[in-house]
């Protein structure tokens, strides 16, 4: 009867496991174009690292987040049954756990690093920064997702279907990220859960005080199963105490208890934390370091060719609110928004750029906007989006076909969406060249000229972040951009031999 209870219980929590991964990765499915937005975000909003974090380090309450304050709640009701039975990360360290069957477990523990690493995030966006995106589990499957997956299923899928695989410039690194974490499970069980996942350190925090939890009730016959089986050692059976903030809820100890000896409810004893004052100096003292080392890993020359997404709040701004999850790359449907390397710094490492060589921002698109969770690109209209300028077009004229040698090459004027890019007829021995031009003050950089540009290698035209605007509040559209584009309009559309006078 015992045995069957315990098969009966590990089924039941398996599946709602499943559940919630499957529910994860089809909400990550379903963030791609054409696709309305609105749900997608959904586990970012029960998370409550995000909006600690982000609230702190952006001075605002991000609304957006606030769903997460129904996990706090239940976290101090019933413990830290989110790792135990939500976490789409943790399922997956699971399942990769099942597989290896440990002979042996290496006793080895490093469970305060968690409180340390969430004392560091949050003294870093104390003084200005957030390096959120290295840590947040719900962002690391996400962004891994995106980068190291999406790629693999998208070209599997174009051998026996004709679709354009995606293609992002850190796919292996994204990938060899996401192998260490579930790796570590070579060393012990949910190894990255019990010592450096920091949304486990704060519900683990919170279920310090939490209403109900496990305990020992009677005399334990110290037979060391309790202990064995718990995937976080949050049991010590030799004292008779069950550390509620290493406890997940996944209920093992309680159903394979021999003796019955493991109750579920109102507990008021508490198992101290045991951190030393050196390991808080030591993160504290990590955040104060941290902050201003990464802000002077930059190069300023390389942000020249840095762009981002049209709407995109000033980049201080933009550097902490974005959380690096991938989803703007991700739903770009020409696959132009890529993850930066060291383009924008050490904390820029995952946020988006524009590259305009494999792909342009389509005039008829703003889902990065609409899908972003945290609005580091802002959800703008449709129409505003077009007159948010993200850069400037350079023509290289000794690069161009038209300019350098002298033959016809209008491809950059045909492919331009706002009728920036204008021709200028040159007679050179008696023959009638046209050459292109950029008009600088109705271009707004979207790069569809550069990614359409026949030549091999460096491109003859190219995007660079001149004149780009970045607001975090108010309108891109202004009466002189209106003007300008509708004598623009005016010109394209006046027979020839007629002069427009555009005064």
């Amino acid at each position: 009867m015992a045995s069957h209870k315990i098969k009966s219980y590990r089924i039941i929590r398996w599946v709602i496991q499943v559940v919630f991964l499957m529910l994860f990765v089809f909400f990550f499915v379903q963030t791609r174009y054409g696709v309305l937005t609105g749900y997608q975000n959904l586990f970012f909003r029960f998370d409550p690292l995000i909006l600690i974090i982000t609230s702190i380090v952006q001075r605002t309450i991000m609304t957006f987040a606030l769903l997460s304050i129904i996990l706090v709640v239940g976290t101090i009701i019933f413990g830290r049954f989110f790792c135990g039975f939500v976490c789409p990360l943790g399922k997956t360290i699971d399942i990769f756990d099942s597989v290896i069957r440990h002979k042996k477990e290496i006793r080895f523990s490093l469970k305060n690093a968690k409180y340390l690493i969430l004392l560091f995030l949050v003294v870093s966006a104390i003084i200005g920064a957030s390096f959120l995106h290295f840590f947040d589990p719900l962002v690391i499957f996400e962004r891994s997702l995106t980068l190291a997956f999406y790629p693999i299923v998208t070209y599997l899928i174009g051998l026996f279907r004709n679709l354009q695989a995606a293609v992002f410039t850190e796919t292996l690194i994204a990938l060899l990220v996401f192998a260490a974490i579930i790796g570590l499970g070579f060393i012990t069980r949910r190894f990255w859960c019990r010592n450096l996942c920091p949304l486990g350190g704060l519900l683990g925090f919170l279920s310090k005080f939490s209403w109900l939890r496990f305990r020992f009730t009677k005399e334990c016959k110290k037979c060391g199963i309790c202990q064995s089986i718990c995937p976080t050692d949050a049991i010590d059976f030799e004292n008779s105490k069950i550390d509620s903030a290493e406890c997940i809820d996944c209920l093992a100890c309680q159903y394979n208890c021999p003796d019955l000896s493991i109750k579920y409810g109102r507990n008021l004893s508490v198992v101290p934390f045991d951190i030393t004052r050196r390991q808080v100096i030591f993160a504290i003292g990590s955040g104060l370091i941290a902050v201003p080392l990464a802000k002077t890993l930059l190069h300023q020359k390389i942000q020249e060719r840095l762009l981002r997404p049209p709407g995109s709040i000033p980049e201080a701004d933009f550097l902490n609110a974005c959380i690096h999850c991938g989803k703007c790359m991700k739903i770009c449907p020409t696959n132009g928004l890529q993850p930066c390397i060291l383009e924008a710094g050490f904390n820029g490492i995952w946020t988006p750029r524009l590259v305009p060589r494999i792909g342009g921002c389509e005039r008829n698109c703003n889902r990065c906007g609409q899908l972003c969770p945290t609005s580091a690109i802002r959800k703008l209209s449709l129409e505003e989006k077009t007159y948010a300028v993200i850069g400037t077009s350079v023509i290289d004229h000794s690069r161009c076909i038209a300019w350098e040698q002298n033959m016809a090459c209008l491809i950059c004027d045909e492919a331009c969406q706002y009728n920036a890019i204008n021709s200028l007829n040159e007679t050179i021995q008696g023959i009638t060249i046209p050459r292109p031009f950029v008009d600088e003050r109705i271009c707004v950089g979207c790069g569809i000229c550069e990614s359409r540009c026949p030549i091999e290698g460096p491109t003859a035209i190219q995007v660079f972040s001149i004149g780009e605007e970045r607001k975090k509040f108010g309108s891109y559209i202004t009466e002189e951009k209106v003007k300008l584009r509708q004598c623009e309009q005016k010109s394209e559309e006046a027979p020839s031999g007629f002069i427009l006078d555009n005064n």
